[in-house]
Protein backbone atom coordinates (compact mmCIF):
# COMPACT_ATOMS: atom_id res chain seq x y z
CA UNK A 1 0.00 0.00 0.00
CA UNK A 2 1.94 3.28 -1.00
CA UNK A 3 2.56 5.81 1.38
CA UNK A 4 1.45 9.04 1.37
CA UNK A 5 3.60 11.75 -0.46
CA UNK A 6 6.43 13.47 1.12
CA UNK A 7 4.18 16.85 0.43
CA UNK A 8 1.10 15.53 1.88
CA UNK A 9 2.85 14.24 5.36
CA UNK A 10 4.25 17.90 5.44
CA UNK A 11 0.59 19.53 4.76
CA UNK A 12 -1.18 16.78 7.66
CA UNK A 13 2.19 18.06 10.15
CA UNK A 14 1.27 21.63 9.63
CA UNK A 15 -2.76 21.07 9.87
CA UNK A 16 -2.10 18.93 13.14
CA UNK A 17 0.19 22.01 14.68
CA UNK A 18 -2.32 24.48 13.57
CA UNK A 19 -5.41 22.91 15.49
CA UNK A 20 -3.42 21.58 18.54
CA UNK A 21 -1.93 24.87 19.19
CA UNK A 22 -5.36 26.72 18.37
CA UNK A 23 -6.83 24.46 21.66
CA UNK A 24 -4.40 25.17 23.67
CA UNK A 25 -4.22 29.04 23.03
CA UNK A 26 -8.05 29.20 22.81
CA UNK A 27 -8.18 26.95 26.18
CA UNK A 28 -5.46 29.16 28.19
CA UNK A 29 -7.27 32.22 26.38
CA UNK A 30 -10.65 31.12 28.15
CA UNK A 31 -9.55 30.26 31.40
CA UNK A 32 -8.05 33.56 31.83
CA UNK A 33 -11.23 35.82 30.79
CA UNK A 34 -13.35 33.36 32.82
CA UNK A 35 -10.51 34.34 36.16
CA UNK A 36 -11.55 38.31 34.93
CA UNK A 37 -15.15 37.64 34.87
CA UNK A 38 -15.45 35.80 38.69
CA UNK A 39 -13.96 39.04 39.35
CA UNK A 40 -10.81 39.87 41.94
CA UNK A 41 -10.33 42.35 45.02
CA UNK A 42 -12.37 42.36 48.46
CA UNK A 43 -15.64 43.24 46.41
CA UNK A 44 -17.94 39.97 45.97
CA UNK A 45 -18.55 39.08 42.37
CA UNK A 46 -21.35 40.16 40.63
CA UNK A 47 -21.89 36.95 37.88
CA UNK A 48 -24.86 35.18 38.62
CA UNK A 49 -23.46 31.93 40.40
CA UNK A 50 -25.55 29.64 37.61
CA UNK A 51 -23.66 31.73 35.23
CA UNK A 52 -20.49 31.32 37.37
CA UNK A 53 -20.98 27.21 37.36
CA UNK A 54 -21.53 27.38 33.07
CA UNK A 55 -18.35 29.02 32.73
CA UNK A 56 -17.18 26.55 35.63
CA UNK A 57 -18.02 23.80 33.00
CA UNK A 58 -16.99 25.19 29.89
CA UNK A 59 -13.48 26.23 31.08
CA UNK A 60 -12.97 22.79 32.72
CA UNK A 61 -14.23 21.21 29.43
CA UNK A 62 -12.17 23.28 27.49
CA UNK A 63 -9.09 22.74 29.28
CA UNK A 64 -9.66 19.01 29.20
CA UNK A 65 -9.46 18.90 25.41
CA UNK A 66 -6.68 21.04 25.50
CA UNK A 67 -4.61 18.47 27.33
CA UNK A 68 -6.24 15.44 25.48
CA UNK A 69 -5.76 17.61 21.55
CA UNK A 70 -2.32 17.72 23.01
CA UNK A 71 -1.71 14.00 23.05
CA UNK A 72 -3.15 12.81 20.75
CA UNK A 73 -2.35 15.27 18.05
CA UNK A 74 1.53 15.52 18.86
CA UNK A 75 2.18 12.20 20.18
CA UNK A 76 0.16 10.36 17.75
CA UNK A 77 1.37 12.41 14.63
CA UNK A 78 3.76 10.03 13.39
CA UNK A 79 1.04 7.69 12.36
CA UNK A 80 -0.27 10.53 10.22
CA UNK A 81 2.59 12.00 9.03
CA UNK A 82 5.50 9.62 9.85
CA UNK A 83 8.29 11.83 7.68
CA UNK A 84 7.42 15.56 9.08
CA UNK A 85 6.33 14.19 12.72
CA UNK A 86 9.13 16.01 14.19
CA UNK A 87 7.94 19.41 12.99
CA UNK A 88 4.32 19.09 15.29
CA UNK A 89 6.87 19.06 18.08
CA UNK A 90 8.94 22.45 16.94
CA UNK A 91 5.70 24.22 15.85
CA UNK A 92 3.82 23.11 19.27
CA UNK A 93 6.05 21.70 21.68
CA UNK A 94 8.77 24.08 22.05
CA UNK A 95 7.01 27.46 21.46
CA UNK A 96 4.85 26.74 24.44
CA UNK A 97 8.03 25.44 26.86
CA UNK A 98 9.84 28.65 26.00
CA UNK A 99 6.30 30.54 27.45
CA UNK A 100 7.22 29.07 30.22
CA UNK A 101 9.92 31.31 31.19
CA UNK A 102 8.51 34.86 30.09
CA UNK A 103 7.90 36.26 33.58
CA UNK A 104 4.05 36.51 34.73
CA UNK A 105 2.34 39.89 34.86
CA UNK A 106 2.44 41.15 38.10
CA UNK A 107 -1.00 43.25 39.45
CA UNK A 108 -1.39 46.94 38.19
CA UNK A 109 2.26 46.05 36.12
CA UNK A 110 2.14 45.62 32.36
CA UNK A 111 2.83 42.80 30.97
CA UNK A 112 6.39 41.91 29.95
CA UNK A 113 6.97 43.55 26.77
CA UNK A 114 3.39 43.65 25.71
CA UNK A 115 2.51 40.22 25.16
CA UNK A 116 -1.28 39.31 25.33
CA UNK A 117 -2.37 38.83 28.79
CA UNK A 118 -3.87 35.35 28.87
CA UNK A 119 0.05 34.59 27.44
CA UNK A 120 1.47 35.74 30.93
CA UNK A 121 -2.06 35.91 33.14
CA UNK A 122 -1.60 32.61 36.23
CA UNK A 123 -4.77 30.51 34.50
CA UNK A 124 -3.79 30.34 30.99
CA UNK A 125 -0.27 29.76 31.66
CA UNK A 126 -1.51 26.92 34.01
CA UNK A 127 -3.39 25.34 31.18
CA UNK A 128 -0.30 25.85 29.03
CA UNK A 129 1.97 23.87 31.61
CA UNK A 130 -0.18 21.41 32.55
CA UNK A 131 -0.81 19.92 28.65
CA UNK A 132 2.74 20.17 28.27
CA UNK A 133 3.65 17.89 31.38
CA UNK A 134 0.49 15.53 30.11
CA UNK A 135 2.65 15.72 27.00
CA UNK A 136 6.62 15.30 28.05
CA UNK A 137 5.54 13.91 31.59
CA UNK A 138 3.16 11.44 30.04
CA UNK A 139 5.63 10.02 27.89
CA UNK A 140 8.36 8.62 30.26
CA UNK A 141 8.81 5.17 30.90
CA UNK A 142 8.86 4.55 34.31
CA UNK A 143 10.19 1.41 34.53
CA UNK A 144 13.80 2.88 33.50
CA UNK A 145 13.08 6.11 35.17
CA UNK A 146 11.87 4.53 38.73
CA UNK A 147 12.99 0.65 38.23
CA UNK A 148 10.73 -1.73 40.47
CA UNK A 149 8.08 0.96 40.80
CA UNK A 150 6.12 -0.69 37.92
CA UNK A 151 6.39 -4.35 37.45
CA UNK A 152 7.68 -5.94 34.45
CA UNK A 153 4.35 -6.88 32.65
CA UNK A 154 6.36 -10.17 30.99
CA UNK A 155 9.39 -11.60 31.55
CA UNK A 156 12.41 -11.95 29.38
CA UNK A 157 10.52 -15.31 28.05
CA UNK A 158 7.02 -14.03 27.33
CA UNK A 159 4.00 -15.66 28.60
CA UNK A 160 1.25 -16.18 26.30
CA UNK A 161 -2.00 -15.93 28.09
CA UNK A 162 -4.69 -18.52 27.14
CA UNK A 163 -7.30 -15.58 26.71
CA UNK A 164 -8.35 -15.87 22.71
CA UNK A 165 -5.09 -18.52 22.11
CA UNK A 166 -6.77 -21.75 23.26
CA UNK A 167 -7.03 -24.68 20.87
CA UNK A 168 -4.02 -23.50 19.27
CA UNK A 169 -3.33 -26.27 16.49
CA UNK A 170 0.18 -28.27 16.97
CA UNK A 171 2.86 -27.92 18.66
CA UNK A 172 5.33 -24.15 18.78
CA UNK A 173 9.11 -24.29 18.80
CA UNK A 174 10.34 -21.79 21.22
CA UNK A 175 10.40 -19.31 19.01
CA UNK A 176 7.07 -19.76 17.53
CA UNK A 177 5.53 -18.83 21.01
CA UNK A 178 7.24 -16.21 21.23
CA UNK A 179 5.63 -14.77 18.25
CA UNK A 180 2.14 -15.73 19.47
CA UNK A 181 2.79 -13.75 23.09
CA UNK A 182 4.65 -10.51 21.31
CA UNK A 183 1.41 -10.68 18.96
CA UNK A 184 -0.66 -10.19 22.13
CA UNK A 185 1.89 -7.09 23.29
CA UNK A 186 0.87 -5.52 20.13
CA UNK A 187 -2.56 -6.05 20.37
CA UNK A 188 -2.45 -4.67 23.42
CA UNK A 189 0.07 -1.51 22.50
CA UNK A 190 -1.97 -0.69 19.78
CA UNK A 191 -5.27 -0.80 22.70
CA UNK A 192 -7.18 -3.51 20.07
CA UNK A 193 -9.04 -5.70 21.64
CA UNK A 194 -8.50 -8.73 18.80
CA UNK A 195 -5.48 -10.23 17.70
CA UNK A 196 -5.26 -10.02 14.36
CA UNK A 197 -2.78 -11.42 11.25
CA UNK A 198 -0.99 -7.66 11.39
CA UNK A 199 -0.39 -7.64 15.25
CA UNK A 200 1.12 -11.28 13.99
CA UNK A 201 3.13 -10.05 11.28
CA UNK A 202 4.76 -7.30 14.35
CA UNK A 203 5.02 -10.22 16.76
CA UNK A 204 7.42 -11.96 13.70
CA UNK A 205 8.99 -9.36 13.01
CA UNK A 206 9.91 -8.33 16.72
CA UNK A 207 12.54 -11.15 17.40
CA UNK A 208 15.82 -10.65 14.41
CA UNK A 209 16.62 -13.59 15.47
CA UNK A 210 13.63 -16.04 14.53
CA UNK A 211 13.65 -17.96 10.78
CA UNK A 212 11.05 -15.56 10.09
CA UNK A 213 13.18 -12.67 10.16
CA UNK A 214 16.08 -14.61 8.22
CA UNK A 215 14.05 -15.64 5.32
CA UNK A 216 12.53 -12.00 4.79
CA UNK A 217 16.16 -10.77 5.06
CA UNK A 218 17.83 -13.42 2.95
CA UNK A 219 14.85 -12.57 0.56
CA UNK A 220 15.66 -8.76 0.53
CA UNK A 221 13.23 -7.38 2.98
CA UNK A 222 13.97 -5.19 5.53
CA UNK A 223 12.20 -6.24 9.00
CA UNK A 224 12.43 -2.78 10.52
CA UNK A 225 10.84 -1.28 7.30
CA UNK A 226 8.19 -3.52 7.27
CA UNK A 227 7.62 -2.78 11.14
CA UNK A 228 7.05 0.71 9.95
CA UNK A 229 5.41 0.64 7.02
CA UNK A 230 2.63 -1.87 9.33
CA UNK A 231 2.56 0.44 12.33
CA UNK A 232 1.48 3.48 10.02
CA UNK A 233 -1.32 1.56 8.35
CA UNK A 234 -2.66 0.49 11.54
CA UNK A 235 -2.04 3.84 12.85
CA UNK A 236 -4.41 5.45 9.89
CA UNK A 237 -6.93 2.64 9.91
CA UNK A 238 -7.46 2.44 13.44
CA UNK A 239 -9.24 -1.01 13.85
CA UNK A 240 -8.81 -3.31 10.86
CA UNK A 241 -11.49 -5.62 11.94
CA UNK A 242 -15.08 -5.40 14.38
CA UNK A 243 -15.87 -7.75 16.93
CA UNK A 244 -14.69 -9.79 20.27
CA UNK A 245 -11.47 -10.24 21.47
CA UNK A 246 -9.22 -13.25 20.89
CA UNK A 247 -7.92 -13.95 17.31
CA UNK A 248 -9.95 -12.92 14.51
CA UNK A 249 -11.10 -15.51 12.07
CA UNK A 250 -8.57 -14.98 9.61
CA UNK A 251 -5.94 -14.93 12.36
CA UNK A 252 -6.77 -18.47 13.19
CA UNK A 253 -7.15 -19.82 9.62
CA UNK A 254 -3.53 -18.01 9.19
CA UNK A 255 -2.28 -20.57 12.67
CA UNK A 256 -4.35 -23.36 11.66
CA UNK A 257 -2.85 -22.98 7.91
CA UNK A 258 0.98 -22.90 9.34
CA UNK A 259 0.24 -26.05 11.41
CA UNK A 260 -0.72 -27.61 8.43
CA UNK A 261 2.23 -26.13 6.52
CA UNK A 262 4.55 -28.13 8.72
CA UNK A 263 3.22 -31.27 8.77
CA UNK A 264 3.44 -31.49 5.18
CA UNK A 265 7.24 -30.61 5.05
CA UNK A 266 7.20 -33.28 7.78
CA UNK A 267 7.84 -31.24 10.97
CA UNK A 268 6.39 -32.18 14.55
CA UNK A 269 6.42 -28.02 15.97
CA UNK A 270 5.32 -25.09 14.11
CA UNK A 271 7.87 -22.09 13.92
CA UNK A 272 7.87 -18.56 13.11
CA UNK A 273 8.64 -19.47 9.27
CA UNK A 274 5.64 -21.54 9.01
CA UNK A 275 3.36 -18.64 10.04
CA UNK A 276 5.23 -16.42 7.68
CA UNK A 277 4.21 -18.84 5.00
CA UNK A 278 0.71 -19.00 6.06
CA UNK A 279 0.77 -15.24 6.41
CA UNK A 280 2.12 -15.14 2.71
CA UNK A 281 -1.00 -17.23 1.48
CA UNK A 282 -3.20 -14.62 2.64
CA UNK A 283 -2.55 -11.62 -0.07
CA UNK A 284 -5.96 -10.41 1.37
CA UNK A 285 -5.23 -9.58 4.02
CA UNK A 286 -3.27 -6.00 6.00
CA UNK A 287 0.11 -8.37 6.15
CA UNK A 288 -0.48 -10.26 3.19
CA UNK A 289 -0.88 -7.45 1.30
CA UNK A 290 2.41 -5.95 2.70
CA UNK A 291 4.19 -8.51 1.89
CA UNK A 292 3.32 -9.19 -1.02
CA UNK A 293 4.24 -5.54 -2.79
CA UNK A 294 7.64 -6.15 -0.86
CA UNK A 295 8.61 -9.49 -3.03
CA UNK A 296 7.97 -11.74 -0.44
CA UNK A 297 5.96 -14.56 -2.15
CA UNK A 298 4.72 -17.98 -0.99
CA UNK A 299 6.87 -19.90 -3.55
CA UNK A 300 9.76 -18.09 -2.53
CA UNK A 301 9.02 -18.38 1.36
CA UNK A 302 8.73 -22.22 0.91
CA UNK A 303 11.84 -22.48 -1.14
CA UNK A 304 14.00 -20.56 1.82
CA UNK A 305 12.29 -22.68 4.58
CA UNK A 306 13.77 -25.84 2.43
CA UNK A 307 17.01 -24.34 2.25
CA UNK A 308 17.01 -23.86 6.03
CA UNK A 309 15.39 -26.54 7.66
CA UNK A 310 13.70 -26.64 10.97
CA UNK A 311 13.81 -23.62 13.28
CA UNK A 312 15.78 -24.80 16.69
CA UNK A 313 13.46 -26.65 19.10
Amino acid sequence: MPDRSPLLQAINALLISAAVLAVTLLAAWLANRVDDTLGHGPLPSGLPPFNAFLLTLISGGLAFLAGGVMLLGVRQAKYVSRQFAWLVYVIVALPLLALMFVPLQRFGADPFMSFPAFLVGVPGRMVMAASLGALFIGSLNLRRVVPGIVQESFRSTPRVSSTGVRGLPGRFTPNGWRAIAFMQEEAQRFEHGYMGTEHLLLGLLRDVRSQASRVLVNLGAEPSGLKSQLEGIIGRRGSLYTGGTGMTRRCQRVVESAARIARTSGQRTVGTGHLLHALVEQPEDVAGQLLEGSGITADRVAAELRHMGPEGE
